[in-house]
């Protein structure tokens, strides 16, 4: 029997029961312990080309204070230029892989709310915030020298890091509460807009440059 529309519009809120580990038996009379991770967003990484990377942060080199932290929005002519080889392109193919392993979905269009750069130096915070589109993006194009002392501390040890961090629900037992990524240039992240995400003032030298966007979803019909 066909399902119905609105049991297929409800299947992308259940898990599959696929785990995201197995732990062997310390000896033969020890059974594998399965562990699943069925909740919570997900959050995908990608590599962008070099090429696209160049191309932004030739944009952005002339627009950027060589000691002052910035902010500014990226013009269509960059964000879309190229066809198929533009920046915009290669985020929908991203998103549309996320959405198909996140939830199922296919997607029909993505539109593209917003391109922004944030540049940064040392002391200068992105405090705990969201986006109010269904899907944002982090793309790392300068990274600082972090202190020696700030390197290899998490999130609660050690907040000034310059880390890219996740954060959702609060202390609760068997459970994790965030996650962070240190920055490389290249690196791409794509979350729910909804995802609580920070990034501390780090302590060092140099610009930790970033490009940023908020995207809305129109789904398919299945």
């Amino acid at each position: 029997m066909a399902q119905s529309a609105k049991t297929r519009s409800l299947r992308k809120y259940e898990a599959a029961p696929t785990p995201v580990a197995t732990l062997a038996g310390a000896d033969a009379h020890e059974q594998p312990l399965e562990l699943y991770s069925p909740f919570g967003p997900m959050i995908a990484k990608a590599r962008l080309p070099d090429t696209l990377l160049h191309k932004i942060n030739t944009h952005a080199d002339g627009v950027v204070s060589p000691d002052k932290s910035t902010e500014f929005l990226l013009p269509e002519s960059l964000t879309h230029a190229g066809g198929d080889a533009s920046l915009a392109a290669w985020i929908t193919q991203v998103i549309r892989r996320y959405l198909a392993g996140a939830e199922e979905t296919q997607v029909d269009a993505v539109n593209f709310e917003v391109f922004w750069v944030v540049s940064q130096y040392a002391g200068t915070p992105s405090p705990v915030h969201f986006h109010s589109s269904d899907l944002s993006g982090v793309l790392y194009l300068k990274v600082p020298e972090i202190d020696a002392g700030q390197e290899n501390k998490t999130y609660i040890s050690g907040r000034q890091a310059g880390y890219i961090n996740f954060i959702i629900g609060g202390k609760q037992r068997f459970a994790k509460s965030l996650i962070s990524f240190k920055p490389q240039v290249g690196d791409f992240y794509l979350f729910p807009g909804w995802l609580l995400h920070v990034a501390e003032p780090f302590a060092g030298s140099g610009e930790r440059r970033s490009m940023s966007f908020n995207a809305s979803i129109k789904a398919a019909e299945r």
